[in-house]
């Protein structure tokens, strides 16, 4: 009788030893043999789940962001007071720990790769507006509808800017500083 395999799951462990490749090697040490060895499978198993390296590398930078949009969620789902859950959204999206830590440099190494990759810069584009969508949403309870968006903007802009800084230098200091510039620009909303 055949083995029976989670595809789903075998996809995201080949994934996940991309991950492992990008973050020690960077996006250009991203091979297909590489990844292979992470996984400890051969590149047939990889070509089986992905048709190249693009596909797999944008499968990555997609698992980064679900994984991240589902905490977020689940914080979402849970926190009643606008406030603290847009606090907590906001702290879940930077490198605050070693698996955020890791997204972050995915993300990295994705968005110096965009600039010529087309497919990648559009896969990029529409993370971007989910992001930028959820903090709208989340920003609605505590500003105007008219506001929100602008205000997304802004917030966009500052934790790309903290989790760029706390991903280069993941220090103890470096994550304390990004927790309150967070709490400084929240109390520009209260």
């Amino acid at each position: 009788m055949p083995k029976k395999v989670d595809h789903d799951e075998r996809r995201r462990e080949l994934v996940q030893a991309s991950w492992d490749v990008l973050c020690k090697e960077g996006l250009e040490g991203v091979s297909l043999r590489r990844v292979a060895n992470a996984a400890q499978c051969t590149t047939g198993r990889i070509a089986h789940y992905f048709e190249g390296r693009d596909e797999l590398l944008v499968a990555s930078l997609r698992l980064a962001h679900s994984q991240a949009a589902e905490r977020m969620q689940t914080i979402a789902d849970k926190e009643t007071d606008p406030l603290k859950r847009l606090r907590a959204i906001l702290l879940e999206s930077l490198p605050l720990d070693t698996r955020r830590l890791k997204e972050w440099q995915v993300w990295l190494s994705f968005w110096a790769a965009a600039i010529g990759h087309k497919e990648l810069a559009a896969e990029n584009r529409r993370r971007y507006q989910e992001w930028r969508a959820a903090l709208a949403s989340a920003l609605q309870p505590l500003t105007s509808n008219r506001d929100a968006p602008i205000i997304a903007d802004r917030l966009v802009m500052l934790i790309d800017g903290l989790g760029i800084g706390a991903t280069l230098e993941p220090t103890k200091e470096k994550r304390l500083r990004a927790e309150a510039e967070i709490d400084a620009f929240l109390t520009t909303l209260s």
